[in-house]
């Protein structure tokens, strides 16, 4: 067997809100299909990935580079030793080849597009859905399987915010979520505190609320930050600080002791583990969030897992930032501790949720085809 085309394309996620650090106004993301000479159900199998929102399309890496450097392969660099798949590690191999290493850049969301791709056509060759060949493979397979989802959410909007937050929220719990986040450290501190106490008046517990900084806090904001919110006890604060300054990190976590979440902008196992080693993250209750797609694929998030562990965390503690359907799969397979959602449903489950928690389904790969709004991209390609 063998690939045999791979096409991409730019997809424009343009919405009129922002949170603490970016606008949405001009977000765009890269879907990718990669095509196999595998046929099942009379039609070729088709592999497909999408990015997670917040870090741009990769359109020119793919293109000039990754999708190229796959395609001159040898095919059998990319195939299990029987010959009847293709092999997800080797073909993450291929990708990186004569790449240096650290500088991640850009590079590592295009890989993770790849890699991701190549898992979802491994999933339909073998006709099961990702989160059951995941958890074949790496778990020992439950039948019994419920994701603990939360909504996410809560951007800022230019008109009627604290309304439209508040509305947001209330259709998010008619839907069967019980567990919230929402953006967090984008308009003065008074102003977000009533963002705060309006998101928890619509639910049922202030523990059921985390906020997303975006990594915007200064080190003179944290004993301030800390005093003010620790009354609340949320569920979790998040990316309070820069993402790659560790001591401004691990500041804050000697200061507020309530649980902190992090990483969704660490994109490698050894960005990893410099967190771990210098972050001053506790594994007891803060949370991993680095995200699937972005962090060089499922090939490379293995690897994150494994580190984590290796440093006293469970996997309860890990839960990737976005991806949806792809992440939902992985947090099933893996059985990691919750999957986030969007609150504004455009990019959510075509599953239903159920007090705050959603059953797998057995659709072949990670299900794209499933979800109208990813068919509609798709289609295209």
């Amino acid at each position: 067997m063998r690939i045999t085309e791979i096409r991409e394309r730019t997809v424009s996620l343009s919405a009129p809100m922002r949170n603490a650090s970016i606008s949405f106004g001009a977000m765009t993301a890269s879907a990718v299909a990669v095509t196999t000479d595998v046929i099942r159900n009379g039609k070729p199998v088709i592999g497909l990935s999408f990015d997670s929102p917040g870090r741009y399309g990769h359109g020119g890496l793919l293109r000039e580079r990754f999708i190229p450097r796959i395609l001159e392969a040898d095919p059998e660099d990319l195939l299990t030793l029987d010959g009847n798949n293709l092999d997800p590690h080797r073909v993450w191999n291929v990708l990186m080849r004569n790449e240096k290493a650290g500088g991640h850049g850009e590079r590592c969301g295009a890989v993770g597009l790849l890699d991701c791709a190549v898992w979802d056509a491994v999933a339909k060759i073998e006709e099961k859905p990702l989160w059951r060949v995941l958890s074949e493979r790496y778990c020992g397979l439950s039948d019994q399987i419920r994701v603990p989802v939360y909504a996410s959410g809560g951007h800022y909007r230019d008109h009627d915010d604290l309304a439209h937050l508040h509305d947001s929220i209330s259709r998010s719990r008619d839907l069967g979520f019980t567990k919230f986040k929402i953006k967090f450290g984008g308009l003065p501190l008074e102003d977000d505190l009533r963002r705060v106490e309006t998101a928890i008046s619509a639910v049922q517990s202030s523990s059921d609320l985390a906020i997303d900084c975006n990594g915007t806090w200064s080190g003179s904001q944290l004993e301030e930050m800390a005093a003010r919110l620790s009354p609340y006890q949320l569920g979790w604060i998040e990316e309070p600080v820069h993402p790659l300054d560790y001591e401004l990190s691990r500041a804050f976590a000697s200061q507020y002791k309530g649980p902190i979440a992090t990483g969704e902008n660490i994109f490698s196992a050894d960005d990893t583990l410099n967190l771990l080693r210098y972050g001053g993250l506790r594994p007891d209750r803060d949370i991993l969030q680095m995200d699937v797609s972005l962090s060089y694929g499922l090939v490379e998030y293995l690897r994150i897992v494994e580190l984590a562990e290796q440093h006293g965390w469970s996997r309860s503690n890990c839960i990737p930032h976005a991806g949806f359907l792809l992440a939902f799969n992985v947090v099933a397979g893996l059985e990691l501790g919750r999957h986030e959602t969007s609150m504004s449903g455009s990019f959510a489950l075509y599953l239903p949720t159920t007090d705050g928690y959603v059953r797998p389904d057995e659709a072949p790969g990670v299900g794209y085809e499933r979800s109208p709004i990813f068919r509609a991209i798709f289609s295209e390609l």
